[in-house]
């Protein structure tokens, strides 16, 4: 009951934040319009939902979040973003894109960056997504922000022009993380959908041994690393990664805002409630 409390306090928040403009009916959470769950009618479907289904997020929980209702992407995120939480689809930008700002100042910096990485590589852990999508091999890496955009205190002496850097640009803390990735020869990422198309994810290549031998494809389009190189992707398209080589492969992921979000929305998508809503509580 707690959780549902929350929930209705919540969508009178966000009811008020975004009076005036179309985000109501633009924006679906899973497979509903924002509208439709949204106060009492939201504790129907919520309710409805856990006494029918057992079904639930694998990823979300894998982060310790539990949400109330869980629905299927309202797209296979092939040509269109499949995103499982959060799509607004209002947004229409490629999957792939390259050389704009923030990859131009990630490259600039990236030797700063890699060699903070490798002066710290003892200090990199299992990702919490290890189990649920990489096959053949261990996906490893260092939250430097995580979960709702938390900044992780033990990694600020060691990673200080790193996060000076990461600081100077638009992070959508919200929806996203800042980690370095580590992925060993021979892992799959498997094929899933990000949980929102309000970010963008940009990867700098820290180290890229084997360029050829490992590749990311996003929605229909292949894309390989470099080191010291950057691209941006929108990860709410059905993405999975291979690595056919036989060394390691290391990048910086930032998660920043979407680039087609106007000021406006950036203004109230920046905002708690929309991490918090629909979330169970203790």
């Amino acid at each position: 009951m707690k959780s549902y409390i929350n929930h209705l306090k919540i969508s009178k928040q966000i009811k008020s934040l975004i009076k005036g403009t179309s985000v109501a009916s633009l924006l679906y959470w899973h497979d509903q319009k924002l509208k439709d769950v949204l106060g009492w009618r939201g504790v129907k479907k919520f309710i409805k939902f856990s006494i029918a289904s057992k079904k639930k997020d694998e990823i979300a929980g894998n982060y310790n979040v539990s949400r109330l209702y869980y629905g299927n992407p309202i797209s296979d995120g092939l040509s269109a973003s499949g995103a499982t939480v959060w799509n607004y689809t209002r947004l229409k930008n490629p999957p792939i894109i390259q050389n704009n700002e923030i990859c131009q100042l990630l490259e600039k910096n990236a030797n700063a960056i890699i060699e903070e990485y490798k002066n710290n590589i003892d200090k990199i852990v299992t990702h919490p997504d290890n189990n649920s999508l990489a096959k053949g091999g261990t996906w490893s890496g260092i939250f430097l922000y995580g979960v709702g955009g938390k900044k992780d205190e033990r990694y600020q002496e060691y990673f200080k022009k790193t996060y000076e850097l990461v600081d100077q640009l638009p992070i959508s803390k919200n929806f996203g993380f800042v980690l370095i990735s580590k992925l060993s020869a021979g892992v799959k990422i498997l094929p899933h959908c990000g949980s929102s198309n309000l970010r963008f994810r940009y990867h700098l290549g820290l180290d890229v041994p084997e360029p050829d031998k490992v590749k990311i494809r996003v929605g229909q389009t292949w894309q390989h690393w470099g080191t010291g190189k950057a691209f941006g992707f929108d990860d709410s398209f059905e993405h999975e990664v291979i690595h056919e080589g036989e060394k390691d492969r290391v990048v910086l992921i930032v998660d920043a805002w979407n680039p087609d979000l106007t000021k406006e929305e950036i203004g109230i998508f920046d905002n708690r409630l929309f991490h918090d809503f629909g979330t169970r509580v203790n």
